[in-house]
């Protein structure tokens, strides 16, 4: 068995028990206890589960984030398509990493799977530092560059002048970025007055990484982000239409991972 696909196992007999003993999760899943107790550990250190006497448990979610209502009720859209994404797209930071990261409610996932990693992490989202802030608590973990700047009130996103000229004074591994729409050329967003800010994001680092579901794929936004060409990894949930997707981008330069699901309602196909 991958250590993948047994991390998951793990994660889902958590589902259903609050905590989880070695011995319990070597009768469930046939393996040894070293091999169990490495698989403990390393999801205790991506900051997925907590470690208890003899055991793991699960970590909490990200905390609610403190923003408008307008920004709950797009974090509920597509939610366990969107957190699936994050985990994906979090696995390519590595320690020492620095890396932009783009308010919105994709990205606000990957509060939970960044929170416990020892990098640098510049963003113009009050929400998203927020979240790291709290999920780390005491414990060594991402350090926040927050921008300054004027605050976008339906998304706690900071733009303008003073947010451009923080971002200027920065060089990045990773620029993480959503978008309102994707196609066949380019990723396009709604809002021009953040436009800036994530173009500066995208100058300003070596990859970019665009993190979109599957209701973004095939749309034109009003404003011109960036061409596809731009874009080093594109993660998307595993749909039929993201799948649809990825085959019409057969032979193109562009990684479009998909990450697997399932939620009430959409499961993928």
């Amino acid at each position: 068995m991958k250590r993948r696909q047994r991390q998951r196992q793990i994660l889902e007999l958590l589902q259903a028990d609050p905590e989880l003993a070695v011995d319990d999760a070597c009768a469930r899943l046939g393996a040894s206890a070293a091999t169990i107790r490495r698989e403990f550990a390393q999801l205790a250190t991506e900051g997925r589960v907590e470690k208890t006497w003899g055991g793991i448990r699960l970590k909490a979610s990200p905390p609610e984030p403190a923003g408008p209502a307008a920004f709950h009720q797009r974090l509920a859209e597509n939610a366990a398509e969107k957190r699936a994404i994050a985990e994906a797209a979090a696995a390519l930071l590595e320690d020492g990493d620095v890396v932009m990261i783009d308010g919105g409610t994709t990205t606000y996932q990957l509060c939970e799977f960044i929170a416990l990693k020892r990098i640098r992490i510049i963003t113009n989202s009050l929400v998203i530092a927020q979240a790291v802030d709290r999920l780390k608590g005491r414990q060594r973990g991402a350090e926040i560059y927050l921008t300054g700047g004027i605050l976008q009130p339906e998304s706690s996103v900071l733009s303008g002048p003073p947010a451009e000229a923080f971002l200027k004074r920065y060089h990045a591994r990773w620029a993480f970025l959503s978008a309102a729409g994707v196609d066949a050329k380019e990723a396009t967003n709604h809002n021009e007055a953040v436009l800036a800010s994530e173009r500066l994001m995208i100058e300003q680092s070596e990859r970019v990484a665009l993190l979109v579901d599957h209701t973004k794929l095939g749309r034109h936004a009003m404003c011109s982000l960036c061409s596809l060409g731009k874009v080093d990894h594109l993660f998307t949930g595993a749909t039929a239409e993201a799948r649809k997707f990825a085959r019409a981008h057969d032979g193109s330069k562009l990684p479009i991972h998909l990450a697997g699901f399932s939620a009430a309602g959409l499961a993928p196909r």
